[in-house]
């Protein structure tokens, strides 16, 4: 097992009377490129802007290479590259004077590197940051993060306004950083499409804990919807108690299997007392699944 970059421990975060994270208990290992997924609301911004210590939170703990944020060395702080969901600021500055000025506050960044990137993604360094559309921000924010090569990157909805093209360009370009630089990454996105091609975590915030952790890949080879066949309808028995969704109907039942088994999805099949007929579940529809929204 890897050293974990993030500990967290009893995180509660509150807004008035509203609880937004409640005794949320979480760990990021060394290496990790996770998927943090949850509806609007659910709290993954307040989640990952904690993290970065700038919200104040009303309890619990969060270390980051087993330091606390005022106990973090300089040195270490400036390992971390984070990306807003809402940028502003700056607006005055031409896109290479921007750059520059925030790359001047990390040892580690690479000009070179970033003028590469900027050539690559068609950003012009002589328009001013006000100047730039919408998903040109993002990439411009997503540019300086990446130039620092960061050991630690949490991105907050990075790519909501950039198109297909530009995205897969953003994912290339983390799948990079990460084999060259073992960097660990957390990325908060709707588009789980893109998430499911490079993530090998995914994290769900639900009723402000991480309601479910998984290996994507394991995850993957066990979610599914299942269709148990019987010539009446079927309750839910004992054999089947690890199942969620069921629905009685007249030839049986259907269901879905939203976490790993105590036993192999094949070895659950061929021992069950009725016959099953399976259909692979994606990433997306599990987690339409897990917030009850599935149609």
């Amino acid at each position: 097992m890897n050293n974990p970059i993030i500990s967290i421990t009893n995180l509660s975060k509150s807004y008035k009377v509203h609880n937004v994270l409640k005794n949320l208990n979480w760990q990021v290992e060394q290496g990790d490129i996770v998927a943090l997924l949850g509806k609007n609301g659910a709290g993954k911004s307040t989640l990952l802007e904690s993290i970065m210590n700038l919200r104040e939170i009303n309890q619990g703990e969060i270390k980051l290479w087993n330091h606390s944020w005022p106990a973090l060395s300089q040195e270490n702080r400036e390992k971390i590259g984070f990306v807003a969901q809402d940028n502003v600021g700056f607006e005055w500055m031409r896109v290479q004077d921007f750059l520059a000025y925030l790359g001047g506050f990390f040892t580690h960044f690479d000009k070179n590197y970033c003028a590469k990137i900027i050539d690559g993604w068609g950003l012009n360094p002589k328009k001013k940051v006000a100047d730039l559309s919408g998903g040109q921000k993002q990439i411009l924010h997503v540019i300086q993060a990446l130039s620092i090569k960061p050991e630690l990157l949490i991105l907050d909805e990075p790519v909501a306004h950039l198109d297909p093209s530009m995205r897969r360009k953003f994912i290339s370009k983390l799948i990079d950083l990460s084999c060259e630089h073992n960097t660990t990454v957390i990325f908060s996105s709707h588009i789980i499409s893109d998430l499911e091609r490079i993530a090998n975590k995914v994290a769900l915030l639900k009723d402000g804990k991480i309601n479910s952790y998984y290996e994507v890949e394991q995850l993957k080879s066990h979610i599914a919807y299942l269709k148990i066949q019987s010539d009446q309808p079927l309750e839910q028995s004992e054999y089947f108690n690890e199942l969620s969704n069921w629905h009685s109907h007249a030839q049986g039942a259907t269901a879905s299997i939203l976490s790993p088994l105590n036993k192999s999805l094949q070895q659950f099949i061929k021992e069950s007392p009725h016959p099953i007929e399976i259909t692979p579940m994606t990433l997306e529809d599990w987690y339409l699944e897990m917030n009850n929204e599935a149609i």
